[in-house]
């Protein structure tokens, strides 16, 4: 299954806008502090939504989001089209019931960096 990555709309900046509605100078100054914000969930909380008891959190080798481009680019498309989280999956490659907790940790993750 194919699926949408950062990488693929970067160089192509009125289709990232269309996708984020943000410039990728934008995207880039919100980096940080949504990566900062989604490292500290990830610290106390596991994606399933259970607390973190054991070990800590890793981007693992198959990890359908692997970077903070590709995580931030997930949450801000969702949030600008808002489709079925079966349809959002699809596009990122993920099933429904990956994409369910990737949108739960990720949109406070968006709503901390934001308010920085």
């Amino acid at each position: 299954m194919a699926s949408l990555r950062f990488t693929d709309v970067q160089a192509r900046p009125t289709e990232f806008l269309d996708f984020t509605s943000l410039t990728l100078e934008e995207f880039q100054t919100l980096i940080p502090p949504f990566e900062a914000a989604f490292q500290a969930h990830m610290a106390v909380w596991r994606l399933d939504g259970k607390p973190r008891t054991a070990r800590q959190f890793t981007v693992y080798k198959n990890c359908p989001l692997p970077t903070p481009e590709d995580r931030l680019f997930f949450i801000l498309v969702y949030l600008k089209t808002h489709p079925l989280q079966v349809a959002h999956g699809v596009m990122f490659g993920l099933p429904q019931g990956k994409t369910n907790p990737w949108l739960h940790v990720l949109l406070p993750a968006l709503q901390t960096a934001l308010r920085q």
